[in-house]
């Protein structure tokens, strides 16, 4: 630590200790009992520290502490940093995560693998702009208002103002403790970190805005202008082999992974339990164990697949979509389909046995966004498509929890331009963006889905009727519906999410998790350049855990006061009774007029060609 200003404290790597543990215990940080797996130096060429690299692409979270002088109203944190690219996905690391710690409340900046610097609520995009492959100039600045509690906290990337918050959380202080302090290092479960510093300047109180870094040098003694050359400084190799699994499923053996690592959520000769599903361990409630016979001889048009091969069907459901004429009902006899779909011919029709025996299974875990993890997606012009007794079941997120977490959607269902359709008993297993309901109509009914990420997500206008929508356990908390703006395909429609008669659940584990929140604000300008998002909750049993924190943020500028998020008339600890901050309730007239029937709301009345 230079001989500076009180209000200053300097961490150079390895000023004071060849051990980089010891170097930063004798600069007075704290948290350190695992940190020697995720921090190391970086020297030059006479082999002297010049920097500090913080790396948990291991994917456990790590960070280090420094206690705030009582009574300090604000702390400016800087440092020069460089940081990396996932050599497999092509996107930044995260570069830093730093809070303030006063008590029990916490403010927060971090930024993420999507390049975003995010607060505790909102983000910021910094597209295109590349703060990782180079050098840059870092100050982050955390200052507490005047009832002594609330924090704005600004996040400046060389000399430019690039995220403010004004929110602050309260904070499970079990992660480091109850107290005064700055974290500084890696803490969001969502991202990996991977960068490099070449110092660490604290200020407390001081108002050091309008000082250069030059200006801060001759305060410091030490030039914060300077960029060594570095010796052992390298990006983080590819973690992926070579090749991909055969087709769309991962083996262990393909990995070098314990089997059960690999797929702890097994399927027990091609069925699952509707009482204990793969991974949730939920009951799925909406579900019908015993759904009618079909009977395929009242059928116009219709084919049948069955997974042995019988003599007259297809083996394979993409086999019978191919061959498949507009209009086509498809019979899916019990069995697991390994398989990635996409259809795009109109009105079909898939109808399996039972959900509980007739699964549509992948690891669909491509990185290329949204639309590179899409296990079943339905294309269409405006035309129709219904599906009854299946479980679409996406575990792409396990495939890329595998190569170091860059990629946690999991779509499983994906529909875009559907003019009518209709959702029948039928189950939706995966993480992040469960359900990409992208535009058109949609009617879903008895279904259930889980997630943890934003897993109903989209601008389509769909009505759920009596459906179970389950937030899985994510030590992140997580958000139910992620809803664009309303885009019913151009048939004016624009209503969004209408949730009717139907079931919010948690795992409890939750409870002790961050935050779930009903839906946050998202993209305010969606593929109809229309908003708001809209979401509707009626009627339904919300749980403590599903409603107890309600609606939120995306980032600044799609807040959850610009979109249409309303509650009707719902029951259970996470209802509401009235209206409160942040959580509106629809009017009855708007109940009756606009929300009570699904022909209100799609302007059409579902029903099943048979």
């Amino acid at each position: 630590m230079a001989d500076v200003d009180t209000s200053f404290f300097l961490y150079i790597p390895g000023k004071k200790s060849l051990d980089i543990v010891q170097d930063l215990a004798e600069h007075g940080f704290g948290h350190l009992d695992e940190i020697k797996k995720h921090v190391s130096f970086l020297y030059n060429v006479d082999k002297k520290p010049m920097a500090i690299q913080f790396d948990t692409t291991d994917g456990n979270n790590d960070f280090i502490t420094y206690p705030v002088p009582e009574q300090t109203k604000r702390v400016t944190i800087l440092f020069k940093a460089r940081g990396a690219k996932d050599a497999d996905t092509g996107t930044p690391y995260g570069m830093f995560w730093a809070g303030w710690q006063r008590g029990e409340y916490q403010s927060l900046l971090r930024h993420n693998h999507s390049n975003q610097i995010k607060g505790p609520i909102g983000q910021t995009n910094l597209k295109p702009d590349d703060i990782v492959s180079d050098w840059h100039d870092f100050r982050l600045v955390f200052e507490v208002a005047s009832d002594n509690k609330a924090m704005t906290a600004k996040a400046y990337i060389d000399n430019k103002l690039r995220h403010i918050t004004e929110q602050y959380v309260r904070q499970n202080t079990e992660w480091a403790g109850a107290g005064n302090y700055i974290a500084f290092g890696d803490y969001d479960g969502s991202t990996n970190g991977f960068a490099r510093y070449l110092y660490l300047l604290l200020i407390f109180d001081e108002d050091v805005s309008e000082l250069s870094l030059s200006q801060l040098s001759q305060r410091v003694g030490f030039d914060l202008t300077n960029i060594p050359a570095l010796v052992n400084d390298k990006d983080p190799p590819s973690k992926r082999p070579a090749f991909k699994p055969n087709g769309i499923t991962m083996f262990a053996h393909e990995v070098n992974k314990d089997a059960a690592w690999v797929d702890p959520a097994t399927i027990h000769n091609d069925k699952i339990d509707l009482d204990c599903l793969p991974y949730s361990k939920n009951k799925a409630l909406v579900i019908q164990k015993k759904p009618p016979s079909f009977d395929i001889k009242k059928t116009v048009s219709s084919i049948t697949v069955s997974s042995d091969g019988s003599p007259g069907t297809f083996k394979t459901i993409a086999e019978a979509i191919d061959v498949a004429q507009p209009g086509t009902i498809i019979f899916i006899r019990k069995g697991l389909y390994k398989e990635k779909l996409k259809i795009t011919k109109p009105d079909i029709t898939l109808i399996g046995e039972n959900p509980a025996n007739t699964i549509i299974y992948g690891y669909e875990a491509d990185v290329g966004g949204i639309d590179g993890n899409i296990l079943v997606e339905v294309s269409l012009q405006g035309e129709s498509f219904n599906a009854c007794n299946l479980t679409f079941y996406n575990k792409g997120a396990e495939w890329n929890k595998t190569w170091g977490k860059a990629e946690r959607r999991s779509v499983a269902f994906a529909v875009r331009n559907v003019g009518k359709g209709f959702v029948r008993n039928c189950i939706f297993l995966g993480q992040q963006d469960t359900l990409y309901l992208r535009s058109g109509r949609l009617y879903m009914e008895n279904c259930y889905v889980e997630g943890e990420v934003d897993f109903i997500c989209g601008g389509a206008t769909v009505f759920f009727q009596n459906c179970q929508i389950h937030s899985i356990y994510y030590p992140q908390g997580g958000y139910i519906t992620a809803a664009a703006p309303a885009d019913s395909g151009g048939l004016g429609f624009d209503n969004g999410y209408v949730f009717n008669q139907c079931i919010f659940t948690a795992d409890p584990a939750l409870e002790q998790a961050k935050p779930v929140y009903l839906g946050r604000g998202a993209w305010q300008n969606g593929s109809n350049g229309k908003g708001p998002a809209k979401v509707v909750i009626q009627n339904s049993i919300i749980s403590k855990i599903s409603g107890k924190t309600g609606w939120t943020d995306w980032d600044t500028e799609s807040t959850a006061e610009r979109q249409f998020f309303r509650e009707y008339n719902n029951t259970g600890e996470g209802a509401i009774q009235g209206e409160r901050p942040g959580r509106k309730v629809l009017t009855d007239q708007e109940y009756q007029t606009l929300y009570s029937t699904p022909e209100q709301v799609l302007g059409y009345t579902p029903q099943l060609p048979w």
